[in-house]
């Protein structure tokens, strides 16, 4: 079996999914979520409290049960038989993988059938090969609202590009902002034109927890759509919306990621901040895919 820990946001839940999901797939083996952490609302300084929304997709959704996690569970004996496992060819039956950085970790393609995964796995590398599939599991389970119907069809009818603002905790949690910061007014402006120089006849949708920054900051002739009716729970409806867009604006979150990968026009153009972290603690190379555009 494979069991991968979810935390984090519904874009993080989406990257340790579809790993776990690949994995599960090469090896043929089951794939049970581990909702503990997510679950858990003890009190953590400077943390964002987050709940399992996988649920809104056709995702494989079976919960991982205490019977199923104490197999894995991390003790010092365990990490020092790990350990020597590591030196041969030779897998323990039962292990333990925690992401050891943020960049892509080939080694992590090649575990045991029955791995615990903990970590955030935020490459295509880890899952590109299932993409065909994780097309399908990421699609909504159920009908969208009639007001998403509504902008869906907007955006099929035009050159539609999706621009996303981030805000949100990246700013009113200090503890966020100093890790992640959030995308410059020189980033969005850039990207739009970079994007308006090779579509003249574009429309931008944009899609923010806070759209009077964009109005605020932001000043363009190209026609622009809000789209802010998505909110909580409903918010993976926007996810959808963007992967509808011809091309995409992201910002520095797994959240647009995944509306820009989720994207199937063949010719899409997606801009994707440098800076993905405010500090330069994590490698963030593998984060985006070769083909985006780093500005």
């Amino acid at each position: 079996m494979i069991i991968v820990k979810l935390m984090g946001g519904l874009g993080n839940q989406m990257f340790q999914y579809a790993f776990a999901r690949k994995l599960s797939i090469e090896y043929k083996t089951d794939l049970l979520l581990d909702t503990t952490f997510l679950e858990d609302k003890s009190f953590k300084e400077n943390f964002t409290y987050r709940d399992f929304e996988l649920d809104k997709f056709n995702v494989h959704v079976n919960i991982a049960q205490t019977i199923d996690l104490i197999k894995f569970k991390e003790n010092r004996l365990k990490k020092i038989i790990h350990f020597l496992f590591s030196f041969t060819p030779f897998k323990p039956k039962y292990q333990y993988l925690r992401e050891p950085h943020f960049y892509f970790f080939k080694k992590a393609l090649r575990v045991s059938i029955n791995t615990y995964l903990d970590g955030y796995w935020q490459s295509e590398k880890y899952f590109l090969s299932i993409r065909d599939k994780l097309l399908v599991d990421f699609w909504p389970k159920d009908n969208v609202s009639d007001k998403t119907k509504e902008v869906a069809l907007k955006i099929k009818s035009c050159n539609a590009i999706s621009l996303h603002v981030r805000q949100g905790d990246y700013v009113s949690n200090a503890h966020n902002n100093s890790y992640h910061g959030t995308c410059s007014v020189e980033y969005y402006n850039d990207a739009i034109k970079l994007m308006g120089n090779h579509f003249p006849d574009a429309t931008f949708y944009i899609f923010s927890d806070e759209p009077d920054w964009f109005n605020e900051n932001i000043t363009t002739t190209f026609p622009i759509e809000y789209v802010t009716h998505n909110r909580g729970k409903d918010s993976y409806q926007d996810i959808y919306l963007m992967s509808l867009c011809k091309h995409n604006i992201i910002a520095n979150s797994s959240f647009s990621w995944w509306g820009a990968w989720l994207n199937t026009y063949k010719d899409k153009i997606v801009i994707a901040p440098k800076k993905w972290f405010k500090n330069d603690s994590k490698d963030s190379s593998d984060l985006i895919p070769e083909t985006w555009i780093r500005l």
